[in-house]
């Protein structure tokens, strides 16, 4: 069973979500071959690898928190890489790219939540948990 760690910094963590964000959206283009990753079945697998498996470890040691915020930040990287590097035509869609980009968050927020709840399932209760209650003297 994990230690729970102290949360990381929220400049650090801001800056690793937004990083790693346009770090799957550049990766699944890569891959795919096309520039969203939603347009090719690799390129989503790809950005939902990349998402899902650092959400996951980051709800493994840190309380739920960090890895929401973690994806929220990786959300805004996501589509901050997209409307820079994309063209006119994704410029001129950012709204609806915007909303539809929210469904690649919804594997790692389903793994960060089980990952979650299993680390607690796992958990060793503690000293005041195993501890019996008085009996009751008349």
């Amino acid at each position: 069973m994990p230690n729970l760690h102290t949360n990381p910094a929220l400049p650090l963590l801001l800056l690793g979500g937004a990083m790693l964000g346009a770090l799957s959206w550049f990766t699944a283009s890569v891959v795919s071959g096309t520039f969203e990753p939603y347009d090719s079945g690799s390129g989503l697998l790809v950005n939902q690898a990349i998402l899902s498996v650092s959400a996951a470890v980051l709800a493994w040691h840190y309380r739920i928190g960090v890895p929401l915020v973690f994806m929220a930040s990786a959300y805004l990287g996501m589509n901050a890489f997209a409307y820079g590097f994309g063209g006119s035509e994704m410029r001129a869609w950012v709204a609806l790219g915007a909303r539809v980009s929210l469904l690649l968050f919804l594997a790692p927020m389903v793994l960060t939540l089980g990952t979650v709840a299993l680390r607690r399932l796992l958990r060793k209760p503690s000293a005041l948990e195993d501890a019996k209650p008085q009996e009751i003297q008349e």
